[in-house]
């Protein structure tokens, strides 16, 4: 199924039958407007289509075109174009998001008469650091808040789509969804002969990393002076896929290769931000907060899995043990003041991500009356397992060393409903896109008695589960990017910190 023909005739006419109820004693859309102070009208309909279908028939590098899925809940969500648009940086950027989560969440009607259970959803994203930026690589803004025009989702075995308009537009919003599910469809890509000038290649990048070892260094002198306890730094590669690279089939390698991770994939301005990540930052739902203390890398370089005794090996390491304990109860202490009871598990759980391992404490607590999402994502972000400790201390330094950050690389990409619930995982495992060009992130945490070497390694290794997703896509037969991997140590290595 193309987008373009989601709306065929029968969900039209209930669309348009749904929408015509749906304004007050069928009064126009300005008559609507003045009672209802501009809110927001969402109208959810069962789909009988194929999401999966449509998420590779969607354009991943329209502005506006966001996915979402984690494979082994058999949750997906579609997002295309906007209802509402609210963009905010600075210290206070999630206080701002909060406010105009609040100010449209009591005017935000939402029919649902055919009963399908699902509720209309806003989706958001931040960057790591709160100073606006110049857009970089993905021109992604700061921080952002978006009720999608159309929202379609696959949850609890059910799929449906809700349009969403402002009340005012609702006259148009029959033209505007179509509108939109046309310029969301891509194209079918052309078909590249197979020839060595179309070989996906990595650049060589030998300065940016003896610039990474020499920042290593640095941390470790002033980790070692007391000034720090733990630092993460960053580092990319880039790609020429040698033919354009389509994100819709990259997130459907992604999810085929990750399924315990989130996939997701954001578009802006012909270009896309995408990836997998193993870590969630914070869910709540009912008054249950989730959230992940996530710490402890191992890999093998051989792209073989870890064995029982590696992965306990893992697990029982005095070093990965200790800085899983620092993001711990960094987490607790974030979360602590504002929840009436917490738990944090012992010992921690070994996450396996194929060629990767991670150490994850689940934490889970119950939320005071009146705190929401965003106040949780403000206590939250960053983590130590991103950032550093101390954290103010951390941030500081990465921003005198000048450590690049692009899109939301490490900050969050999530959602948050109608009613408040919502999720936002860790932006990791990222690439932004733009055309036959991709451009990697990865990081490392820097403690004392870390190797410089190793921790280049870690960035790597951390490097794979991308590299391996484009490879699936060479269009040329040839071996792929992921044979232009360094050859690492076969045995297991740990470090500290996830990005």
């Amino acid at each position: 199924m193309t987008l373009r023909r989601l709306l065929d005739a029968p969900l039209l006419a209930r669309l348009r039958e749904r929408l015509r109820a749906a304004l007050p004693d069928g009064a126009d859309a300005a008559g609507a407007a003045e009672t209802s102070d501009n809110g927001l009208l969402s109208i959810t309909l069962p789909l009988d289509a194929d999401l999966d279908a449509c998420w590779q028939a969607a354009d991943f590098t329209r502005s506006h075109v966001v996915g979402w899925a984690q494979p082994a809940n058999g949750e997906t969500r579609l997002a295309l174009g906007y209802a509402m648009i609210f963009g905010t940086a600075g210290p206070a950027r999630f206080a701002a998001l909060q406010a105009a989560f609040a100010g449209i969440a009591p005017h935000w009607r939402h029919d649902d008469s055919a009963r399908t259970g699902h509720t209309p959803a806003a989706h958001l994203g931040f960057a790591f650091d709160e100073e606006a930026h110049d857009g970089g690589a993905g021109e992604l803004p700061n921080a952002r808040l978006v009720v999608p025009a159309i929202l379609l989702q696959a949850r609890d075995g059910r799929c449906s789509a809700t349009f969403s308009c402002a009340v005012r537009d609702a006259d148009t919003a029959i033209e505007r969804w179509q509108a939109e599910l046309a310029a969301a469809s891509r194209g079918r890509p052309r078909a590249l002969p197979a020839s060595p000038s179309n070989r996906a290649r990595r650049r060589p990048t030998p300065l940016a990393e003896r610039a990474f070892l020499a920042r290593v260094r640095a941390a470790l002198a002033d980790i070692a002076g007391g000034r720090l306890a733990k630092v993460v730094l960053t580092r990319s590669t880039r790609i020429d896929a040698g033919h354009p690279i389509v994100p819709a089939r990259l997130l459907a390698a992604l999810a085929a290769r990750h399924p315990e991770c989130t996939i997701y994939g954001v578009g802006q301005h012909g270009r896309c931000f995408a990836g997998a990540t193993p870590e969630r930052l914070v869910a709540l739902d009912a008054g249950v907060v989730r959230a992940d203390a996530l710490a402890g890398t191992a890999w093998h370089g051989d792209g073989t899995t870890q064995t029982a005794q590696a992965r306990q090996a893992t697990l029982q390491d005095d070093k990965n043990g200790r800085e899983q304990q620092l993001v711990v109860d960094a987490v607790r202490a974030a979360l602590a003041p504002l929840c009436v009871s917490l738990d944090a598990p012992q010992p921690p759980e070994v996450l396996q991500v194929r060629e990767l391992q991670h150490l994850r404490t689940g934490i889970v607590g119950r939320v005071r009356t009146g705190v929401g999402l965003f106040d949780l994502i403000a206590r939250l972000h960053p983590t130590p397992a991103v950032g550093g400790t101390p954290g103010a201390d951390a941030r500081r330094w990465l921003r005198a060393h000048r450590e690049r950050r692009a899109a939301w690389y490490t900050g969050g990409i999530g959602w948050i409903d109608r009613a408040g619930a919502g999720e936002v995982a860790v932006a990791l495992r990222c690439a932004c896109i733009d055309g036959a060009q991709a451009e990697l992130f990865a990081g490392a945490g820097i403690v004392a008695g870390s190797d410089p070497q190793q921790e280049l390694a870690e960035t790597e290794a951390k490097f794979g589960p991308l590299l391996a997703a484009l490879d699936a896509l060479d269009a040329t037969g040839s071996p792929g990017i992921a044979a232009g991997l360094p050859q690492l140590s076969s045995s297991p290595q740990r470090r500290t910190g996830t990005p």
